[in-house]
C-alpha cells in the first residue's frame, strides 16, 4: 500500500511536519479560547509593546494584559495573557462620526477587547463625542469585550464613560522618561504624572485608572540620563501609597531592537516589581 506521502509527492517531509505542527497549535489554540475566560481580571499588569516576548516569555511573567496589539490575542491566551486589539483613540485622522469605533469593537466581539491608543485633546471639537458614542454603541452590540483607554489628561467625558461601564480600565500617559531622539517634550515632570493621577481621582474614575511607567528604554534621555532600576522601584512605592486603590501598574516599552543582558534586566526587574507591588489576590487570574 502507498504511504500518504507517495500519494502526495508534493508534500515534503517537512511540509508534511510542518502542518502537523499547525495543526497541533490550532488545536491548541482553540482549546484555550474555549476552556479560559478571556476578559482580564483585577490586578491589572500591563505592557504596552513587550517587545522580547517571543525572545523569552519569562521576562513578562506578571504581565496580565497587553494594551498594544503587539501580541496575537490567540498566542497570548496560550501563555496565560490577555492580548488586546489596538485602536486609535480621539486622534483618528479621518474620523466623520461615530461609526469607527463601534466597529472596532464589533470587530473584536469574539476576541478579548481592544485597546484605545490615545484619548488627547482634538482639534475637530465632534472627536471626543463621536469617540463616546461609538464605544457606548460597541460596548451594547458587544458586551463581553473589554475596553482600555490611553489617556494623557483625563476629561469628563471619559469620566462617563468609566461610569457607566463603557470603558473597563483607564492607562494614564505618565512617561517621566524618553530618549534623547524624542525631543525635550517627550519627558514629562513628575508632579505632571501625578497631576494626572489626582485627575482621575477627582473625576471619580481613580478605581480604574492606573498609572505607566515609560519609556521603558535603553537609551538615555537627552540629558544624558538613563533609566535607574532604583528610581522606578521607589517610584512604584509612592504610586502604591498615593493611589491604593489604583487596580494595577502599566509599563511602556519603547521601539529600541536593544536585546542585551543589562536591558534584559531593566525589563525582568519592571515585571518583579508589578507582581510584588500588586499581587493576585484571588484564585489564578491572568
Amino acid at each position: 500500500m502507498l504511504s500518504f506521502m507517495q500519494m502526495n509527492p508534493l508534500l515534503t517531509r517537512r511540509s508534511f511536519l510542518s502542518s502537523t505542527v499547525l495543526c497541533s497549535t490550532a488545536n491548541a489554540i482553540g482549546t484555550a479560547e474555549t476552556a479560559t475566560d478571556h476578559r482580564p481580571k483585577p490586578p491589572f499588569r500591563v505592557w504596552y509593546q513587550p517587545r522580547l516576548f517571543h525572545r523569552d516569555m519569562s521576562l513578562y511573567a506578571g504581565m496580565t494584559l497587553d494594551a498594544s496589539g503587539w501580541l496575537d490575542p490567540k498566542l497570548a491566551a496560550l501563555a496565560g495573557k490577555t492580548g488586546l486589539r489596538w485602536a486609535y483613540g480621539t486622534n483618528l485622522p479621518d474620523a466623520n462620526g461615530p461609526a469607527y469605533w463601534l466597529d472596532m469593537c464589533r470587530h473584536s466581539e469574539s476576541k478579548p477587547g481592544i485597546a484605545i491608543d490615545e484619548w488627547v485633546p482634538s482639534k475637530n471639537p465632534s472627536m471626543e463625542g463621536w469617540a463616546a458614542e461609538g464605544l457606548r454603541a460597541g460596548r451594547k452590540s458587544a458586551p463581553d469585550i473589554f475596553i482600555a483607554v490611553w489617556v494623557t489628561d483625563p476629561t469628563p467625558v471619559l469620566a462617563s464613560l468609566v461610569t457607566d461601564g463603557t470603558v473597563d480600565l483607564v492607562i494614564a500617559e505618565t512617561y517621566t522618561h524618553a530618549a534623547a531622539k524624542w525631543g525635550r517634550d517627550a519627558t514629562l515632570h513628575w508632579d505632571t504624572t501625578l497631576r494626572r493621577m489626582d485627575a482621575a481621582q477627582q473625576l471619580g474614575m481613580g478605581e480604574k485608572t492606573i498609572f505607566c511607567f515609560g519609556h521603558i528604554s535603553p537609551d538615555k534621555d537627552i540629558k544624558g540620563r538613563a533609566l535607574d532600576p532604583g528610581w522606578i522601584t521607589e517610584r512604584a512605592h509612592e504610586i502604591k501609597e498615593r493611589y491604593p486603590k489604583a487596580p494595577g501598574i502599566a509599563f511602556y516599552q519603547d521601539d529600541s531592537p536593544d536585546d542585551s543582558k543589562s536591558f534584559r534586566e531593566l525589563v525582568r526587574h519592571c515585571d518583579a516589581l508589578s507582581t510584588k507591588l500588586w499581587p493576585d489576590t484571588g484564585p489564578a487570574q491572568r
